[in-house]
């Protein structure tokens, strides 16, 4: 049954004691005329009433409140407190009008504070995505008020941006990582807010100078009281601040965060900290004071001066429950520190050629972490591991010395040649190092590695390898190979394999120098693998003397005796390997038979991967 909508229409003033006599021909049929007497004076007034039929399901029910009412006063207070700030007036009218309809979800009927708080607990973009795409209401919470506002990474000053979260808390209390890169580092996509960016008040010029920059960043970065990583990361001769006090203000905020529990520093930092003869508690530097991390990366030359290495032993030793570790390989106290929970271990040399002795220590400590699953170094001699060394290693990038001391335990015994160091290089660690302790087993551990990268290691030397597991291999990278049966011995050996890099060039017993690998030899080689889905190598390029054109019709080849190939390496406007985008193959249709394919960006590299997504 249609409900009628009453619309009372007033008469004018001057005719307001004449009497009009109804009649249809002085308006609408449904136009009635009334006659009322003020109680007071007596005077009569005409009131019409237009009573007109709609259906009802098209009334809108709109509310004359714009916002929520004000707090109530506080038992002795003189003043209204000040009113909440997470979303604008206009978006609390939107939303309050929404909120009337009795069709909502209990949850988007909640109060703006406690739905904020709510999605404020999201910490992930595409749980944020999915949470927008369930109402207006949520969409109106979400987008940009936290979609921008979880990851921070910026290449370039910014200076608008920390000027920004500096006056916002409300909006900075919600960023979980901020990676500070260096310029020339694309390996994933900038990610900052610009949308709820004030013109006038953030894009100041007197924000642009380099102190009120400074003093933003350290205030927006104490407003993120839930920030969990954070990396900072200057190539090159360049500090990371222009002044060691802006240095050590920014550290000292993120040093301070409850939530904290990973953390890079790669580049020019600690210079001006005074090493353990001269503070030896560590209080004028904010890094050693870090404690309770999960994942800690210390990048650069001055991390592996003498003096700091007592700082970063005491700095360990209050992260018992650290899982990510990367120090350069000079780090001399290495051996003192027991990590009972480290996964990822890289080891990296950062100045010239030192002593081989530090391949002894750097073996004692792997022998004593057999937690290790991610490791990179790459030893300077033949070390020497225990045939039960490292039993959960899942991913290794090294050299030939380290697979061949995983292979045999006498590999390194009796090593003696020692290379040329500087003066300024210590020869030996400030403690003993015990002895390695001798296995009784006779042979090598088989251990399940995944993910294999040895530098100079050829097909021949790794079919003779006991150590690997044949069918937990599943990406692997050769630096050389002979003839076409050594890859097809290997793709026998190991028949998973799904990611596979092979060089450009190879040396058959009948030739003295290596050739390059003609195309029809490389429509051989792949199909030899059958879980094959991402080659890396710019041998099938070479092949083709960088033709697009005859590339296109290998690509027509391979996708047909390859039937799970999806990506392969590309090259640039410069015929150079390109590091940001990749072929990517396609495959639609019920039965897989649309195939295309197409240049797309490479995924992102995750923060604290030792591989720098090498094996992506």
């Amino acid at each position: 049954m249609p409900s009628p909508i009453l619309v009372k229409l007033k008469s004018h003033p001057a005719r307001a004691c004449k009497k009009i006599p109804h009649t249809p021909t002085n308006g609408p049929k449904n136009l009635k005329t009334t006659l009322f007497k003020f109680p007071k004076t007596g005077k009569h007034q005409r009131r019409r009433t237009l009573k007109i039929t709609r259906p009802s399901r098209l009334i809108p029910k709109v509310s004359i409140l714009s916002c929520p009412p004000p707090s109530p006063l506080k038992p002795g207070s003189t003043s209204f407190p000040p009113p909440p700030t997470p979303l604008s007036t206009s978006l609390r009218m939107s939303r309050f009008s929404l909120r009337q309809g009795k069709s909502l979800p209990p949850l988007c009927r909640l109060p703006d504070e406690i739905l904020e708080e709510i999605v404020a607990e999201l910490d992930d973009h595409k749980d944020l995505i999915a949470f927008a795409l369930t109402s207006k209401i949520c969409a109106a919470t979400v987008v940009p008020h936290h979609t921008q506002y979880r990851i921070l990474r910026v290449r370039h000053t910014h200076p608008e941006m920390w000027a920004h979260l500096a006056r916002r808390a409300d909006l900075a209390r919600n960023v979980r990582e901020v990676h500070i890169c260096d310029r020339s580092n694309l390996s994933a996509a900038d990610h900052y807010p610009n949308k709820l960016i004030d013109k006038e008040l953030d894009a100041a010029v007197d924000n642009a100078e380099e102190s009120v920059r400074i003093r933003n960043i350290y205030k927006a970065l104490s407003h993120m009281k839930r920030l969990h990583t954070f990396t900072w990361t200057c190539a090159g001769q360049q500090r990371p601040t222009s002044h060691s006090k802006h240095e050590n203000d920014i550290l000292a905020v993120v040093v301070g965060l409850p939530r904290l529990e990973h953390i890079s520093l790669g580049g020019r930092f600690a210079m001006h900290a005074l090493g353990a003869h001269q503070d030896p508690d560590g209080l004028t530097y904010p890094v050693w004071k870090l404690s309770n991390l999960r994942s800690l990366s210390l990048v650069g030359e001055t991390w592996a001066k003498p003096g700091n290495s007592r700082h970063i032993c005491r700095l360990l030793k209050q992260s018992p429950d650290l899982e990510h570790l990367e120090v350069p390989m000079e780090f001399i106290h290495l051996p003192e520190c027991h990590l009972p929970k480290l996964k990822r271990l890289k080891m990296v040399l950062q100045g010239a050629a030192v002593s081989t002795a530090l391949d002894r220590s750097r073996a004692l400590f792997l022998q004593k972490h057999p937690t290790i699953e991610e490791l990179e170094w790459r030893p300077l001699g033949m070390p020497s591991l225990a045939a039960d060394a490292l039993p959960n290693l899942k991913s290794v990038r090294s050299n030939r010395q380290f697979i061949m001391a995983l292979e045999d335990p006498s590999f390194g015994a009796l090593e003696s040649v020692s290379l040329m160091t500087p003066p300024s290089t210590p020869l030996k660690a400030e403690t003993p190092i015990a002895p390695l302790e001798e296995s009784s087993a006779a042979t090598s551990t088989v251990r399940k590695i995944e993910k294999l990268d040895i530098y100079a290691l050829d097909s021949s030397t790794l079919l003779e390898l006991k150590c690997l597991d044949p069918e937990s291999l599943r990406r692997l990278k050769i630096s050389a190979f002979g003839e076409i049966d050594d890859l097809r011995a290997i793709a026998e050996t190991f028949p998973n394999i799904e990611w596979l890099s092979l060089p450009s060039m190879h040396t058959p017993s009948n030739s003295a120098y290596p050739l390059p690998v003609t195309r029809d030899k490389w429509l051989e080689i792949l199909p030899m693998f059958p879980n094959l889905h991402t080659f890396r190598g710019l041998g099938l390029w070479h092949s083709v003397f960088h033709s697009k054109e005859a590339m296109h019709e290998v690509i027509l080849n391979l996708v047909q005796t390859c039937p799970n190939l999806r990506a392969l390496d590309r090259l640039d406007r410069k015929l150079n390997w390109d590091p940001l985008k990749e072929i990517v193959i396609t495959r639609t249709g019920e039965f897989k038979n649309h195939i295309n394919y197409s240049i797309v960006k490479k995924p992102d590299v995750k923060p604290f991967d030792i591989t720098l997504g090498a094996f992506d």
